[in-house]
């Protein structure tokens, strides 16, 4: 019977053993298994830095040690079925690796807003006409190269990399940003305005019609896209103002902080009459790139 006995407490033992050694085992890979993630998502950090200093530099990210495991990602301008992104766009694989097991995330990284573009109070596609007691700080320059007067919209300040002007400065295309517009907090029209709510992201569809501002309570704010005709005779709007069409800014006392840019042709004026102000504010502008987000957006993102 005691041989019996301690035959049983000997396997039993046994049993109990074998279990914790498994649990042990189960409880590293577990570990190992966070540990992966966490170095793809460092992974995805490194390469939305790297793309902030360089939309273009599509250089992989080598296999880099970090505390328990290496983490090493590519950085692609196709989605995963090879279809070619939006030029704002670029698809990130990242996969870490710790303790033999590896993680693997892609994320879909859109180009972060770019305030350096804006240099001016007003810029426009054609003439700037100043009239009255209008005041524009800073000046809209009078001389050649007239900096301030004519933008090419087309192929935006730097022609080689394959952004307009409007994705170089916001970070994404005008049909990702009017669908932006069209989801809450943000406002879209679909006509022509006429002293209605401006405020986060609001885009107006106005073409052929003209948007009017005319009441001098009216307040508006965040970025403001017209796709059409504006005038604006009175109120007040901080943030950045970008019309797809002509502006006119006439009589009454309307103040806009920030800056506006005018998408017209050569040929077509943009007026500014009576005691309008347009001051360029470098916070508000800031405030106003918030409502897209900081940085490198990540805008889907899946585990393989």
């Amino acid at each position: 019977m005691v041989i019996i006995l301690a035959l049983a407490l000997t396997i039993t033992g046994l049993a109990f053993l074998n279990a914790g050694v498994m649990e042990n085992s189960l409880v590293r890979r577990e570990i190992h298994k966070n540990q992966a993630f966490y170095l793809a998502e460092a992974g995805v950090e490194h390469v939305r830095v790297k793309l902030g200093k360089d939309w273009n530099d599509l250089t992989p990210i080598d296999v880099t040690p970090l505390g328990a495991g290496t983490y090493n990602a590519y950085i692609y301008t196709t989605d995963s079925s090879g279809s070619p992104l939006p030029s704002t766009k670029r698809r990130v694989s990242s996969t870490g690796t710790a303790g033999g097991i590896s993680k693997t995330v892609e994320v879909i990284v859109r180009k972060s807003a770019d305030g350096s573009g804006i240099t001016s109070a007003l810029a426009a596609g054609g003439d700037i006409i100043v009239k009255g007691s209008a005041d524009i700080d800073p000046v809209p320059d009078p001389e050649p190269p007239y900096d301030d007067k004519f933008i090419n919209f087309e192929l935006g300040n730097d022609p080689d990399d394959g952004l307009t002007l409007f994705e170089e400065i916001f970070g994404v295309s005008k049909e990702e940003m009017k669908a932006i517009a069209q989801s809450s907090p943000h406002i879209y029209y679909d006509s022509a305005i006429n002293n209605d709510i401006v405020e986060n992201i609001t885009w107006v569809d106005g073409v052929p019609d003209q948007s009017q501002i005319t009441t001098s309570t009216w307040t508006g704010s965040g970025i403001w896209i017209v796709n059409g005709n504006l005038k604006i005779t009175g109120g007040t709007f901080e943030g950045i103002l970008w019309v797809i069409g002509s502006l006119e800014i006439a009589t009454g006392n309307p103040e806009i902080r920030g800056t506006v840019l005018v998408e017209c042709s050569i040929d077509v004026d943009t007026t500014v009459s009576g005691n309008a102000t347009i001051e360029l504010n470098s916070e508000t502008v800031d405030d106003a790139f918030g409502n897209l987000g900081v940085g490198s957006i990540v805008e889907s993102w899946q585990e393989l």
